[in-house]
């Protein structure tokens, strides 16, 4: 019976620690498609010379693909309105991170959020 119950509280360990490089892995590609579609929608902010709500909508949609909320998806700019040629964009998104890790190894608490900035010069021609 001691042996059972060893070899059952081992496996656990076993498949924890098979598991942890996996759950990091997945937070990692999150952490990515939050940074590539921020820089994606400042490239397509730079010829429009602000973000616009089709452009909002879209990056929401992108994010809402692969798991996250749409109510938390939060997407803000500098302006509201259109900026001339040379004038700097800086856009934001944030998300929230998922807890993927069944266990915190060290004393540093884990962000709560992805976040990703763009900046760029607007090339928007009347």
């Amino acid at each position: 019976m001691k042996a059972t119950v060893l070899r059952a509280l081992f496996m656990w360990l076993v498949l924890f620690i098979i598991l942890q490089p996996i759950f990091t892995y997945i937070d990692y590609l999150l952490d990515l498609q939050v940074k590539a579609n921020t820089s994606y929608i400042t490239q397509k902010a730079a010829t429009e010379g602000m973000v616009t709500a089709a452009m909002r909508n879209e990056v929401t949609s992108n994010l809402r693909a692969i798991g996250f909320s749409e109510g938390s998806i939060e997407i803000t700019s500098n302006s509201e309105i259109v900026q001339e040629r040379k004038t700097r964009i800086d856009v934001y998104v944030k998300a929230p991170r998922v807890n993927l890790f069944p266990y915190n190894f060290s004393t540093v608490s884990q962000p709560t959020y992805y976040y990703g900035h763009g900046s760029i010069m607007s090339e928007y021609l009347d």
